[in-house]
């Protein structure tokens, strides 16, 4: 009997094999993951493990990021705050310790020795005021605004000159909030003059832009309905669409295209009579035009009408820029005639003359002012309808007057004008047109005039506000032959007094109204056709702390009591303004504090939804590593028991 060969028994299911071989994989992998979650605390690596999951700690983190910044930013600007509240403190003390000085150096029981130690006390203070507005943190001075890499005050002798801008650093501390980090130096020192400013009323021309009218708002151009009716051709409707116009000039040119074909026709110019809007002419008959689709077109553009001869557009107020033309200025009558005239600026001890006869621009303009190197800050207002000059010196006088023409008037920046108030002459002390008499009783204060003729006249000014009314009131007095105007050249009033006879001197006597009208004196010339020329009594200064230190300092070397009397009061309200700075900003640093109180919650909030969604639940993955560990030897052990193989399982 033969014995075949041997076959195998109970072999291995390569089947079962496989199975365990994946199980046992799968179950190392969710061990190692496991592993890796208790080591890290992450509930998933890779986004594909868990995407919603993942987008949401994506965005979370991103929040968390962003807060963290705002933070920063926070912290950046409480530093910068503080820092610039304290030199403010700084300054505050020392108004206060210049009100003292005030108030030491009047009256007749101090001596001209006492007084020039006081003026040296000042002019200490004030280099000690200017340190503290050149205060430089973190790498920037606080008050020169957006100039920050440069000290923004620079003293000169007795006078301070502001170097910086009025632009506020804006930064974010939260989601849609800013706020500014900085005072600038304007804002704490009041640094500049007002600005010197009138409407010029810039008149339209036809390169005007759209976007600059309606005081610079401009409009949305659109589709208009254009109806021409000359009575002699058919009548034609056009629906013209001027929303690629950018000018004045575009819109003629859009519109006249529509009926070129004509007839009829439609002229499109400037209004002669307004200069300020459109006028619309038919070669015939009538022109209609009307808005479609319930827009506003032809309304925002003024010559929205029924059928007429001629359509004269409202005043569409154009806003003044840099191109706009010195000729377009008041309605279109220009600023007069510039040649052998121009402009005359005082700055202190500089005297300038500004040559306008190249300027053709408010561009041109500006850049002959700046021709002059004096310091001195010009632009457009902020209502856009006229300039705005400022002197940046403080303890120097500023004035704009006439150079023998009309053009510092016709620019709107004459610093004395028939508008000027009497009140505001000599630094607000005014003109005395009333006084009190010895029973307290309120009297008039009279001009008094000696007149070539050797005739006297004593011109009643009270009830007068203006300057224009004191000089038409001289005008009145003999109409023609005695004549008050505005200086020629340079600032002031000018009295002439020509009857054609008399040559005697022009004397206007001295007493307080014709002190402060700047007119006291005599013209003494045998020439009756020379006038009285008086003297600029409302020159411009800052009203901050650094005028009122300097003018303190030559007020106490000069024993002038007037003039520390209203400098007590100038001290007085800004000792209250550096206060009221202080408070607002207080009131940001508040701001501040509570908003990181509320980022401070958020970031609570944003890290507890973070860790629901990434965090991993160390409880969680501890036990889940027990069972997994049970799985695994339990896999082991199924193996080991499929695979331990003997002879008896190949018989």
């Amino acid at each position: 009997m033969s014995i075949g060969p041997l076959l195998p028994g109970r072999l291995p299911n390569s089947l079962s094999a496989s199975r365990l071989t994946s199980s046992l994989r799968q179950t190392t992998q969710a061990m190692q993951r496991l592993q890796d979650q208790a080591a890290t605390g992450q509930k998933f690596f890779l986004p594909s493990e868990s995407p919603t999951d993942a987008i949401r700690t994506i965005f979370l983190q991103k929040t968390l990021e962003r807060k963290a910044h705002f933070r920063q930013s926070l912290a950046t600007d409480r530093s910068l705050l503080v820092a610039s509240e304290a030199a403010l403190a700084d300054v505050g003390e020392a108004l206060s310790r210049a009100k003292a000085l005030i108030l030491a150096g009047t009256g007749d029981n101090v001596s001209d020795a006492e007084r020039d130690a006081l003026a040296v006390e000042v002019g200490a203070l004030l280099r000690q005021v200017v340190g503290a507005a050149n205060s430089k943190f973190r790498g920037r001075y606080l008050f020169g605004g957006s100039a920050s890499q440069q000290a923004p005050f620079d003293i000169q002798g007795s006078t301070v000159v502001y170097r910086g801008d009025r632009q506020a650093l804006q930064s974010f501390i939260d989601a849609g909030l800013s706020i500014a980090n900085n005072v600038d130096g304007q804002q704490a020192f009041r640094g500049m003059t007002a600005p010197i400013s009138k409407d010029v009323d810039p008149a339209l021309s036809l390169d005007t832009r759209i976007a600059d009218l309606h005081g610079g708002r401009g409009l949305v151009l659109g589709e208009i309905a254009v109806t021409v009716d000359d009575g002699v051709n058919p009548a034609a409707t056009r629906n013209v669409d001027l929303a690629g116009a950018r000018t004045i000039r575009d819109i003629k040119t859009v519109l006249e295209a529509a009926f070129a074909g004509g007839p009829p026709t439609l002229a499109v110019d400037i209004d002669p009579a307004s200069r300020s809007g459109l006028r619309i002419t038919p070669s015939g008959g009538t022109a209609t035009i009307a808005d479609v689709n319930g827009a506003r077109v032809a309304a925002d553009l003024g010559i929205a009408a029924a059928a007429q001869a001629v359509v004269n557009g409202g005043d569409l107020d154009p806003f003044l820029t840099l191109q706009t033309n010195l000729a377009d200025l008041n309605g279109g009558t220009g600023i007069g005639a510039t040649a052998a005239a121009g402009l005359r600026i005082v700055l202190g001890n500089a005297t300038k003359t500004v040559d306008l006869s190249a300027a053709t621009t408010v561009e041109d303009l500006f850049n002959a002012i700046r021709q002059t190197g004096l310091p001195l800050d010009f632009g457009i207002n902020d209502a856009g309808n006229g300039l705005a000059i400022a002197s940046r010196a403080s303890g120097a006088d500023f004035a704009i007057g006439e150079n023998g023409g009309t053009n510092a008037a016709g620019l709107g920046i004459r610093t004395f004008d028939g508008d000027t108030l009497l009140a505001d002459l000599n630094g607000g002390l005014g003109v005395p047109v009333e006084r009190r008499d010895e029973n307290g009783d309120l009297i008039s204060a009279p001009l008094e005039i000696t007149r070539r003729d050797g005739s006297d006249i004593a011109i009643e000014l009270q009830g007068l506000r203006t300057v224009q009314e004191v000089i038409d009131a001289i005008n009145a007095v003999d109409p023609g032959v005695l004549v008050a105007s505005q200086n020629a050249v340079g600032n002031g009033i000018s009295i002439l007094d020509d009857d054609g006879v008399s040559a005697g001197p022009l004397i206007v006597n001295d007493n307080d109204v014709a002190t402060a009208l700047g007119l006291a004196g005599t013209e003494s010339g045998n020439d009756p056709a020379v006038p009285l020329v008086g003297s600029d009594v409302n020159p411009q200064r800052p009203a901050g702390v650094f005028a009122i230190l300097t003018a303190l300092e030559a007020a106490l070397r000069s024993g002038d009591d007037r003039t520390l009397s209203r400098l007590d009061d100038l001290a007085d309200a800004e000792i209250a303004r550096f206060s009221a700075l202080r408070g607002e900003i207080g009131g940001r640093l508040q701001l501040l504090d509570n908003v990181e109180g509320r980022l401070l919650d958020d970031d609570i909030r944003l890290q507890e939804a973070l860790s629901r969604h990434f965090d991993a639940d160390l409880t969680e993955v501890v036990t889940r590593v027990a069972a997994t560990q049970a799985a695994l030897q339990a896999t082991l052990q199924i193996a080991a028991s499929n695979q331990q193989l003997n002879l008896f399982n190949f018989l």
